[in-house]
């Protein structure tokens, strides 16, 4: 499991929790104080605003999970991007933590050093797939996404694994059906 699985984990921790302006936590938050929180989890210092938050992380133009998702120029409000169009974020007054789809306009996409992808995988021709795969399996299956993207990606080692064995050994494979056919049925 990656650290952008991990924050996201943490955040879906804190689901439900109310919030309250300038709280960090770990009872009620605000939205830069609930990135604070659960990045912290993983061993990550984000600074206390989201206006401080936006400007300390490099710009992405796609957001990928894990990533910080920002709305304002400086930031008014910060939210975590978990995969297919949704966040989650400590959004206003009288609200409570929660899980919502992308909305407005953002200002942008910030990426947190050290945090990767929740899609990452060994093998780079698999990253893409496996970013595919958690999409679509987060929209189906919620918590239990972790568990079924780690099967899949394990599926398709196995299955590279197989294959590369199968190269190595096919041509030896052939080499010996051609010298039993020859010993068989000599020309």
């Amino acid at each position: 499991m990656s650290k952008a699985d991990d924050v996201i984990t943490w955040a879906q921790t804190e689901l439900g929790k109310p919030y309250i302006f300038a709280d960090e936590g770990p009872n009620s938050f605000d939205c830069s104080g609930l990135m604070q929180f659960i990045f912290a989890k993983v061993g990550i210092t984000l600074p206390r605003t989201a206006a401080q938050q936006q400007a300390a992380l490099p710009r992405v133009e796609t957001p990928r999970p894990g990533d910080l998702v920002f709305w304002g120029e400086p930031a008014h409000h910060v939210a975590l991007y978990i995969g297919n169009g949704k966040i989650i974020q400590a959004p206003h007054k009288g609200a409570v933590v929660s899980v919502a789809d992308v909305w407005g306009t953002p200002a942008g996409y910030g990426r947190v050093s050290g945090v990767g992808s929740a899609a990452a995988v060994g093998v780079g021709a698999l990253t893409g797939a496996a970013s595919t795969v958690s999409g679509w399996v987060s929209g189906l299956l919620g918590s239990a996404r972790n568990a079924v993207l780690e099967w899949t990606v394990a599926g398709l080692g196995v299955a590279l694994l197989g294959y590369g064995v199968y190269r190595i050994v096919k041509p030896q494979l052939a080499e010996g059906w051609r010298q039993t056919t020859k010993e068989v049925m000599p020309l």
